[in-house]
């Protein structure tokens, strides 16, 4: 909540010389700050003054019309949950950055799966369809600021995949230049892209019970089922100091748990063997744990192919040919 806060504010505060009285108007906000990064308790009036400013980014006189003889600035930014933009000109004596539109926009499933630079470009992408009225074929090229360096090389690179060749076709239609703008200085951008950052954020299940309480009830079977048989066959002398002695009509079951158990995960045999020579012993451990990893069906099933690549299919030299038997037939 804090970083919402934040995030809020920079980017309000980069338009409060166009807002009248707009410390006493986020006063209720910024107060929630004071004493450091703590929990916040976001009040009544805290929410009458986020939407008052709302109400104030979207109206006169800090929304500039667009001047289609001025040259536009656009400012875009990506989060890993959606991209922001925002329109603007320099206008006014002396000349001051003013917005004239806002562009926020969530990102689906398949483009959250892009890498940094391509959201990036995408939120290029989106903002030039956005304001394409007003940007395709203006009368001064306009320019983009972008907190990504990369892309002030992107229509002189060489190599493309086919999603940015498309993009880079897209871009030839407009006349831009991009420009470098660090992240502190692009609040505006930033913001708006951040909009969806907490929306889709999945909920972690809270489990019930810890995890020893779901494995101690399967240790102490295990550890009864030992001191009964240990009554019947005492440990031999060769078993170290403090371990339990375990008998083969339980070493089975031992490992079974130590292994498939949920909270063990299918672990491999060495780390199945470590697991229990901490606390039992038997004289064929190893090899007993070895062979019952070496035949769970799980792990075959889940674990990546060792082998060598295959090769490629050869022909094999055909062992018939087919010719005509009934003889010389007229032309």
């Amino acid at each position: 909540m804090v970083k919402e806060v934040q995030r809020f504010l920079g980017f309000a505060n980069y338009y409060r010389r166009f807002i009248r009285g707009f410390g006493q108007v986020a006063a209720a906000i910024t107060s929630l700050l004071k004493g450091g990064p703590v929990r916040l308790r976001w009040s009544a009036e805290a929410d009458g003054a986020f939407n008052q400013l709302k109400a104030l980014f979207t109206g006169a006189p800090v929304l500039a019309h667009p001047d289609p003889s001025l040259a536009f600035i656009v400012e875009v930014d990506a989060s890993e949950a959606g991209v922001g933009a925002a329109l603007s000109q320099r206008s006014g004596t002396p000349p001051k950055l003013r917005p004239c539109a806002f562009f926020s926009k969530k990102l689906g499933p398949a483009e959250r799966n892009y890498d940094v630079g391509d959201r990036e470009l995408l939120a290029m992408v989106k903002a030039l369809k956005v304001w394409r009225h007003w940007l395709e074929g203006a009368k001064h090229p306009f320019l983009i600021w972008t907190d990504h360096r990369n892309l002030e090389y992107i229509r002189a690179a060489r190599i493309l995949n086919p999603r940015q060749a498309r993009w880079a076709m897209f871009f030839t239609r407009f006349r831009f230049t991009i420009s470098y703008r660090p992240g502190s200085l692009n609040t505006k951008a930033d913001a708006l892209s951040r909009l969806y950052d907490t929306e889709d954020r999945s909920i972690e299940p809270t489990p019930i019970l810890p995890a020893c309480r779901l494995v101690a009830p399967v240790v102490w079977e295990v550890d009864a089922d030992i001191e009964r048989a240990l009554r019947v066959e005492p440990a031999p002398t060769q078993c170290p100091t403090g371990r339990s002695y375990v008998l083969l009509g339980v070493c089975d079951k031992l490992i079974r748990w130590a292994h498939t158990l949920p909270s063990a995960g299918h672990p491999g045999i060495d780390r199945t063997v470590r697991g229990l020579r901490g606390k039992y012993w038997w004289p064929t451990l190893a090899r007993d744990v070895r062979l019952y990893v070496s035949s769970c069906l799980v792990c075959a099933q889940s674990k990546a192919p060792r082998h060598l690549p295959r090769g490629k299919l050869q022909p094999l030299p055909s062992t018939t040919a087919m010719v005509p038997s009934l003889g010389r037939f007229p032309y």
